[in-house]
């Protein structure tokens, strides 16, 4: 209901333009990139309860104060702050469904978890249409007051440990030890450099996808077609998530990302071609095939990859890979001020050849991890 219309209202309703408007879109991940890895040190060494249930207060009052921001700088400063309440929480929730999920269950965990996202994410552009808020940031009042209400619900619901759970947790390793696990693990590091690419390319269905529908002469109804497939995109991962969760189960984990980040590449050359039904069903339908696979299996492979004591710290290094969601919104954003509104064809063109050069670095990490044996932690052989 809220941020995949930020940017249409801020180029429409706030006369901000496609470049400011590619800044504010891109400081949220840039925040989530530079503290990652401090929202990580902090899961692993405060916690797990106050970090759940204090940063949720936080988040949800800067989201309403974006209903009241008026200018550039305001909109760019609560987007970056956004991005830190994103960075400091999300590595915290996933390290509580690691600690209190059984290794067998994990993947499966993730991946209900992804289901919840996504059941919001197919509601929530409907209810934007329902009552014709799409050009509004009133949603954003209603999103913070339900991250409130989330943030004192943990009170209620939430342990730091699970029953049966052993009495005390691993210790954390001190700074540059921890750092250094992360320097030396060149898998981990490759895995996250190609899905900066995959990133890159995802950040373009709330960027340059939405400005282009939006603002191109050949549609009449552009933002509504977009919210159309918003909730396809959803739509289409709520119905095939589990049935291809199932079939990829045997698949080398590296294989699944590697392929989703091709799908999402090859999803922009559908608007080569004139804008029409056939075309833009094809690419959501790539795109979203794409991004379940990310979803389905790059957190599991990230806990799968990391040491106990240092978990938290991989799930906030491994938001480096919205280093692509920064450049993303800039790219589009500026390939679309160069080359015009209308230009499906080169715009589209060079950001599906800048998305899959990331299947480059994830086969090297691929064929590295089946070769090198980790000394932090045994790894299990997974298959082909």
């Amino acid at each position: 209901m809220s941020t995949p219309f930020l940017a249409i209202f801020l180029t429409t309703q706030k006369d901000i333009s496609l470049l400011h408007t590619g800044y504010i879109l891109s400081i949220n991940p840039l925040i989530n990139v530079l503290f990652g890895s401090f929202g990580g040190r902090l899961a692993d060494k405060l916690s797990l309860k106050k970090i759940i249930g204090g940063i949720p207060l936080v988040w949800g009052s800067a989201f309403i104060l974006f209903y009241f921001a008026g200018s550039f700088w305001h909109f760019l400063l609560l987007s970056g702050l956004n991005g830190l309440c994103y960075s400091i929480f999300e590595p915290a929730s996933k390290k509580v469904l690691s600690a209190q999920t059984a290794p067998d269950n994990r993947l499966l965990v993730f991946n209900l978890r992804y289901s919840a996202i996504n059941l919001g994410a197919f509601i929530g552009p409907l209810l934007s249409l329902l009552f014709n808020m799409k050009l509004t940031l009133f949603p954003y009042v209603i999103l913070g007051i339900l991250y409130i209400l989330y943030g004192v619900s943990t009170r209620f619901f939430f342990r730091d440990m699970p029953a049966g759970a052993p009495a005390s947790p691993p210790v954390p390793l001190p700074r540059p030890r921890a750092f250094t696990i992360i320097r030396k693990d060149h898998v981990f590091l490759l895995l996250l450099a190609g899905m900066s690419f995959s990133f890159f390319g995802y950040s373009q269905l709330n960027a340059t996808v939405s400005q282009y529908l939006a603002n191109t002469s050949a549609l009449t109804n552009g933002v509504q077609l977009y919210s159309t497939l918003l909730s396809a995109n959803a739509l289409i991962i709520l119905a095939a998530q589990f049935v291809l969760l199932r079939w990829i189960s045997g698949w080398n984990p590296f294989t699944v990302v590697l392929v989703s980040n091709l799908l999402i590449g090859l999803s922009f050359l559908p608007f080569i071609l004139p804008p029409a039904v056939l075309p833009l069903l094809a690419f959501i339908v790539l795109f979203s095939v794409g991004e379940l696979l990310i979803g389905a299996r790059f957190d599991a492979l990230v806990d799968e990859l990391a040491r106990a004591e240092v978990k938290g710290l991989y799930f906030g290094c491994s938001e480096l890979i919205k280093a692509g969601t920064i450049a993303g919104p800039l790219a589009g954003t500026r390939l679309l001020g160069h080359f015009g509104v209308q230009a499906g064809f080169p715009v589209f063109a060079l950001l599906c050849a800048i998305t899959i050069t990331g299947a480059g670095l994830i086969g090297i990490a691929k064929s590295r991890h089946g070769s090198i044996t980790h000394a932090q932690k045994p790894q299990e052989e997974y298959p082909a």
